[in-house]
């Protein structure tokens, strides 16, 4: 039995320009149904039909949504209607009980949504509107997510044009994805003293210093740049370079805005020093934890804000991918469970987690131990990594539960707790 008290249970099937809204009652009877566009218009005539469907009470309203987030989700939750977010994997699961053909329209998933809610509301996460600098932190992350795949996929395209005319040049390239500013220059210098007899050893050499170059040395890098081109057809040549010549343009642009994006995060993370007159705010007692820099403090503060908020272990570990899966029914609960990796996680929370994990154990003696200890009972170094990630979270747990910061003297105390919580 549903233990939410709502007479109204709408289900909304999300479209690109249109969408479909289903109300059903208590007992599960269609009361009405509509299609709405995505404007101002079809937003607020829909929340007006809402709300006139409860008179005009928005606590009599519950809606079910797959997207956790966007424009139709904010305007119910600042009119005050409570949504709750299903997984669109549970969604196919609930279109069963209804079909098992198959059939899939928007009707019937905005009823299934509605129903689903009805029967299994008390299990579905209710959502909240985040607070407005979370909303421009994560807008920022997403930015900068993007901003490194323009970077690496700009330098995939540089890389496969010079192995059509210059493969001897992708040997001055870092082996990184990322090609880096010096490398970028390094080409525009190249193409724009073509041919390679105007070249000089002095601007390279002032290249070189420039970006603080080692690895390679001026005399090294001039004879490479030297070298003949590969035998191509008539014109081959040139358009190639214009094409590289655009590129390059753009990633020497891309590599400024992620540069900026950085430096941003870099001057909020150093705002987070705590101060004795008040209390320790969430980002400064995750930051004092080992391992913590800005974009790691950032990705979890925003996409764990509800586990953070909450101080939900379980959701944590859950959401980040640190809790493992079991399978144990059958013939294979008479022997020993399977243990598997977690798949349905935030795959930029995961990330950002196993990143802190791994500069944890750079950086913190009693993680690399335990590290240590992990990888000699044959576990991967991903999975040793999560091991010690379940460590940490369990700490950052109870510190952010009694507002302190992370004292290592501590951690002797912690530590029978911390193993029962991670095994």
């Amino acid at each position: 039995m549903n233990r939410l008290h709502y007479e109204l249970h709408v289900g909304i099937d999300l479209g690109q320009w249109l969408h479909q809204a289903c109300v059903v009652d208590a007992n599960g009877e269609l009361l009405e149904e509509r299609g709405f566009e995505h404007s101002v218009d079809g937003l607020g005539t829909t929340l007006a039909w809402l709300l006139s469907l409860a008179g005009k009470d928005a606590e009599r309203i519950a809606v079910a949504i797959e997207k956790p987030h966007g424009a139709v989700v904010e305007t119910l939750l600042e009119s005050g209607v409570a949504v709750f977010a299903i997984n669109p994997k549970q969604v196919d699961r609930f279109r069963d009980r209804h079909s098992m053909s198959g059939a899939k329209d928007d009707r019937r998933d905005a009823f299934v949504l509605a129903d689903a809610l009805r029967t299994d509301g008390h299990r579905f996460q209710r959502l909240q509107l985040p607070p407005p600098e979370m909303v421009a932190l994560r807008e920022l992350l997403r930015t900068r997510d993007q901003l490194v795949k323009n970077h690496v996929a700009l330098s995939s395209q540089i890389r496969d044009l010079l192995a059509r005319c210059w493969p001897h040049l992708v040997t001055l390239a870092p082996k990184d994805k990322a090609l880096d500013a010096f490398f970028c220059e390094l080409l525009q210098l190249f193409f724009d003293h073509h041919p390679t007899a105007e070249l000089s050893l002095q601007n390279i050499q002032k290249l070189v210093h420039q970006h603080h170059i080692r690895r390679l040395q001026p005399e090294h890098i001039l004879e490479v740049l030297r070298k003949t081109p590969l035998r191509v057809a008539p014109g081959t040549t040139e358009a190639t370079s214009a094409h590289l010549n655009l590129l390059l343009h753009q990633l020497l642009l891309v590599r400024q805005h992620r540069r900026d994006s950085d430096q941003h995060l870099e001057r909020w993370f150093k705002q987070l020093q705590p101060t004795s007159d008040q209390p320790y705010s969430d980002a400064a007692i995750l930051a004092s934890l080992p391992g913590v820099g800005a974009v790691v403090l950032a990705s979890v503060l925003s996409y764990a804000h509800d586990p953070v908020r909450l101080r939900n272990l379980d959701a944590f570990r859950s959401l980040g991918g640190i809790a493992p899966v079991t399978k144990k029914s059958g013939k294979r609960g008479q022997q020993r469970p399977q243990i598997l990796m977690r798949r349905a996680r935030s795959l930029p929370l995961n990330n950002a987690l196993h990143h802190w994990a791994r500069i944890a154990v750079l950086t913190d003696p009693r993680f690399k131990e335990h590290y240590g200890r992990l990888r000699d009972r044959g576990h991967s170094h991903a999975r040793a990594l999560r091991g010690v990630m379940d460590r940490i979270l369990a700490i950052a747990v109870a510190m952010l539960r009694d507002q302190t910061l992370y004292d290592p003297s501590k951690r002797a105390n912690f530590n029978e707790g911390a193993k029962k919580v991670s095994s």
